[in-house]
C-alpha cells in the first residue's frame, strides 16, 4: 500500500517513529509530512516544504493516516484528503477531556469521517470514539538493558503543570531521604541530552496527571529503566486487560506518602527484575517491530 502520514504538530516525534517503524518493518510505501512548529527539543522533523508534491502524493495514496489531535474536516494542513480512506490516531491533551486533565478542544464526534480511529494512549479511547489501542512506537529492540542502581531519581518535564511535577518532586525527595539517593530535575534540554540522562536513571519519573505514559517514559524504558507514571483508572478500563502485566510503577491515589512508601519498598524487593520486565514490556508492546505488525493488520482492514 501507499500510505501518507500527516501530522499538524509532531511535537514529540511519535509520527516520525511510526513512519520509521512502517518503513523498516513492512512492505508499504510510506511518506510523512508535518506542519511547522517550534521544535524546542530538536526532535526529528519532516516539515512539508512543497504543498503540490504532498498533494500529488495524497492523490496517489491508498491511505491517509492523520497522527495527532487535529480532526479531518474539509482538509488538513491545507491539503485535500477527504477523497481518500482516512485513519486517525489521537495522542494528546487537545483531544483529552477536561475531566481527565486535557483541554478537550476537539470532540470525538469530529473524527467520524475516518474509517479507522485509534489512540496512542488507552485513556483516550472514549466509547464514542474507538476501542483500538495502538501503542506509541520506539526503536527499542536491539538496545541493551543498561540499568544500574546509581542512586539517581530523574525527572525531565517539558511542562511542569502537565506532568504534575510538584507532586513528583515531592515524591522523589521523600524517596531520596529514605534511600540516600539524589533528586535530579532537568528542564529546557535537547532531545539527545534528555535520552542520555534517562539511561543513567535509577528510576525515571514521567508524569502524574494525564493518565498514561508517553514518549518520554519510553525513552527510559527502552533501556530497562524502571519508570513511574500515573496510569488512570479509565486507562486501565479502556485497555481491556492489555495492561495486566504492565511494569510501569503507578498507584491509584496520588498521595505523596503512599507513593514514597510504595516506591521505597521496591528497593527492598527485586528491582533488577523490575528493570528486566520494563525492558521486555517496551520491546513486546512498543518496539518498531511490534507496532509495525499491528499496523499491518489494521491497514489491511481498510
Amino acid at each position: 500500500m501507499k500510505i501518507t502520514i500527516l501530522s499538524e504538530m509532531d511535537y514529540a516525534a511519535s509520527g516520525h517513529n511510526l513512519y520509521e517503524a512502517l518503513k523498516a518493518h513492512t512492505g508499504h510505501d510510506v511518506a510523512i509530512y508535518t506542519g511547522k512548529y517550534y521544535n524546542r527539543y530538536n526532535h526529528p522533523q519532516h516539515t512539508m516544504t512543497n504543498r503540490r508534491e504532498a498533494q500529488r502524493r495524497i492523490d496517489n495514496s491508498d491511505i491517509v493516516h492523520l497522527k495527532g489531535d487535529f480532526p479531518p474536516r474539509n482538509g488538513y494542513m491545507g491539503l485535500k484528503i477527504m477523497h481518500k480512506p482516512i485513519v486517525v490516531t489521537v495522542s494528546g491533551s487537545h483531544f483529552r477531556k477536561k475531566e481527565y486533565g486535557g483541554y478537550e478542544k476537539y470532540s470525538p464526534l469530529l473524527y467520524k469521517s475516518a474509517l479507522i480511529r485509534t489512540s496512542f494512549e488507552p485513556d483516550l479511547l472514549y466509547p464514542e470514539y474507538s476501542t483500538v489501542w495502538t501503542p506509541h512506537p520506539i526503536d527499542s529492540a536491539g538496545k541493551l538493558n543498561v540499568w544500574k542502581n546509581r542512586g539517581r531519581l530523574i525527572h525531565i518535564p517539558r511542562n511542569r503543570e502537565m506532568k504534575n511535577s510538584d507532586f513528583l518532586i515531592a515524591v522523589m525527595k521523600g524517596i531520596a531521604k529514605k534511600n540516600n539517593m539524589k533528586v535530579e530535575v532537568y528542564e529546557k534540554i535537547n532531545f539527545k541530552m534528555s535520552k542520555l540522562l534517562k539511561e543513567r536513571a535509577t528510576i525515571y519519573f514521567d508524569q502524574a496527571k494525564v493518565g498514561f505514559y508517553g514518549n518520554s517514559a519510553l525513552e527510559a524504558m527502552q533501556y530497562g529503566i524502571p519508570t513511574v507514571a500515573w496510569i488512570s483508572p479509565i486507562a486501565k478500563k479502556q485497555a481491556y486487560g492489555m495492561l495486566h502485566d504492565c511494569p510501569v510503577i503507578t498507584y491509584f491515589e496520588r498521595n505523596v506518602d503512599d507513593w514514597v512508601a510504595g516506591i521505597s519498598k521496591i528497593f527492598e524487593n527485586n528491582i533488577e527484575n523490575l528493570s528486566k520486565r520494563t525492558k521486555e514490556w517496551c520491546d513486546d508492546i512498543h518496539s518498531y517491530q511490534a507496532v509495525a505488525k499491528q499496523w499491518n493488520e489494521i491497514y489491511a482492514a481498510v
